[in-house]
């Protein structure tokens, strides 16, 4: 069958990509950024729903195409920037398929049309129904919580689940995760029942869970026992979704929030009774992910970045405030004196101070990290030459510089390159 594919390069769309290849389809991939996962034998599209809603000419459709599948959505706090992509740019797609008479599989989430107070949700269900107005043969997928390796739901489950105490923000609220395997399947599934009417399938797991449920499932397909939780405090929690709002976590803000405190459940029999069918249960999908090593990993850095963070820009602080004649006596030991000691001190503070700030930055903190590195050895370099007595401070201020060392290339190595 010839398909295209929106959404190609996603958590989904890249699971779909490889299936579909696998079992002989011709597929045309899309994304924003063309070719961004090389699969053999697959075409690559350029194709922004932000810019088809406001220019149907964007998109060149392709000849030929049969099925349409879309894979493509938008995790933003912006509702402008949700009712673009997934309502105006989606809507537009779908008109293209309809014009070419191609069938539509429409990759939705559960709870769409339930939840008007949740932008994603009811941007999802504001295409939803246009695409059964159409009257095209269509399908709509609504997953419940997909997990599996690449995913961003995925991601921070599995770096909270080595934590022994892990705070959420609800602990009693109750979903139907599946294996992106399960999903995965049923879609090879339907296309091989397709529906002669159109439908709205749930796809859900059988077993409904709390989050901390699911994440102890992890943690059992890593090694360990089962975590102790505690819920966020309401005010906290206000306070993270003001911060999440306005600096645009995708794990926490207001959306999050909502949808964390409600159950979000499905029924499996109507995709069982169409094509047969069913998700297996979560536990016994988790071979190969998550990993410990992966998730120690994931937990770790975020925790190291902060303290990197707060060394630098504590030594800055503190260099240009309370320890700065401190420093001055040490320069003096190294023989340098007046003006010179001066510049040095508040210059190294002020360095110091913009390397701390490269962290926070995700586009400087690889030349960040380079050059704290080059530093602290310059910094080790000089005191072993010029202040040797240094190291045998009882405290062992410098060869704590070692420890530092070895924690920025660990950072350097393990931060994601783009």
């Amino acid at each position: 069958m010839n398909i295209l594919l929106v959404g190609a390069s996603g958590f989904v769309g890249r699971h779909l990509l490889n299936a579909l290849a696998a079992n002989g389809h011709q597929i045309i991939a899309t994304s924003r950024r063309c070719g961004s996962v090389s699969v053999p034998g697959v075409a690559w599209q350029t194709l922004d729903l932000g810019l088809l809603a406001d220019n149907p000419e964007h998109f060149q459709w392709p000849e030929n195409t049969e099925l349409l599948i879309n894979a493509a959505g938008l995790l933003s706090v912006s509702s402008d920037e949700l009712d673009r992509v997934q309502s105006r740019g989606t809507c537009a797609l779908f008109d293209l398929a309809a014009k070419h008479g191609a069938r539509v599989l429409q990759i939705s989430a559960l709870g769409a049309g339930e939840q008007p107070d949740i932008p994603f949700l009811e941007t999802k269900a504001v295409a939803d129904q246009y695409l059964l107005g159409l009257g095209s043969p269509v399908v709509i997928l609504r997953p419940s919580l997909l997990l599996g390796a690449g995913g961003a739901s995925s991601g921070w489950l599995s770096r909270l689940s080595p934590l022994p105490l892990i705070a959420l923000l609800d602990l009693n609220a109750q979903s139907q995760p599946l294996h992106i395997d399960d999903f995965v399947g049923a879609v090879l599934a339907l296309l091989r029942s397709w529906p002669t009417q159109p439908m709205v399938l749930p796809v859900v797991g059988p077993q409904p869970m709390t989050l901390p449920q699911v994440i102890d499932q992890l943690r059992d397909a890593q090694g360990w026992a089962p975590a102790r939780y505690m819920k966020v405090s309401a005010p906290l929690a206000g306070v993270g979704v003001l911060l999440g709002d306005q600096f645009g976590w995708r794990a926490l803000n207001k959306q999050s929030l909502k949808m964390a405190g409600r159950d979000n459940l499905g029924d499996p029999e109507p995709l069982a009774s169409i094509c047969g069918y069913r998700a297996l249960p979560l536990a016994s999908r988790l071979i190969g992910w998550p990993q410990a090593g992966q998730s120690v990993t994931l937990a770790l850095r975020p925790i190291f970045l902060a303290v990197m963070i707060l060394i630098w820009l504590g030594t800055a602080a503190v260099c240009l405030g309370p320890g700065y004649e401190w420093g001055l006596r040490i320069m003096s030991e190294a023989g340098i004196t007046g003006g010179l000691a001066r510049l040095a001190v508040i210059s190294g503070a002020l360095l110091d101070g913009v390397l701390g700030l490269g962290l926070l930055a995700t586009r400087w903190r690889r030349l960040a990290l380079r050059t704290q590195l080059g530093l602290m050895l310059g910094y080790t370099a000089f005191i072993t030459v010029v202040l040797p007595h240094y190291w045998f401070d009882p405290y062992a201020a410098v060869a704590k510089n070692l420890v530092l060392i070895v924690v920025t290339l660990w950072l350097l190595w393990t931060e994601p390159r783009k």
